[in-house]
């Protein structure tokens, strides 16, 4: 029996507190249907206003720097795509002129080489002529002094032989 009698005493006091809190509740208002009602004065009211007003006026300047901000970042974008291409077309067109000036460098050395070579040979062929040159003015100088010599014993020949026939010697 003293079972039963803890339950029914548990169930007692689980419908008092149910009945308490309902009370409670009943008596609090409702929140939904319950606007407390504020008093304020037509200045007070004046100052809200102008306040909205004010952050109204703010809110639109605001708006509008957003979108001037936008239209000059998408206006920066575009130019800065447009760069980029042009950055990459300068690129390339300087490998290209630097791919250019090397092959024209290159075919100026050759050149260069081909044009030393030959001056390289018409050095030698100067030189070779200067020394033939040289050769024959030393062959032709030996001669002269030949003839020279020859035409020297002629003259003493035919000298003598003159002074024998006249008989002066």
């Amino acid at each position: 029996m003293c079972g039963v009698n803890k339950r029914f005493f548990y169930c007692f006091l689980l419908v008092l507190l149910s009945a308490s809190a309902a009370a409670l509740r009943a008596g609090e208002p409702d929140q939904a249907a319950y606007m407390p009602v504020y008093l304020i004065t037509e200045a007070e009211l004046r100052s809200i206003e102008e306040y909205q007003a004010a952050s109204e006026r703010e809110k639109q300047s605001w708006l509008l720097q957003v979108q001037e901000l936008k239209a000059k970042a998408d206006s920066l974008h575009r130019d800065s795509g447009s760069l980029s291409n042009q950055l990459s077309e300068a690129r390339k067109q300087n490998r290209n002129l630097e791919q250019s000036f090397n092959e024209y460098e290159a075919e100026n050395l050759i050149t260069i080489s081909l044009k030393n070579g030959e001056i390289a040979d018409l050095k030698q062929t100067v030189a070779d002529k200067t020394l033939e040159a040289e050769k024959h003015k030393g062959v032709s100088r030996g001669r002269l002094y030949a003839i020279i010599g020859l035409a020297g014993a002629w003259a003493v020949f035919i000298i003598f032989k003159a002074g024998r026939f006249f008989r002066l010697f």
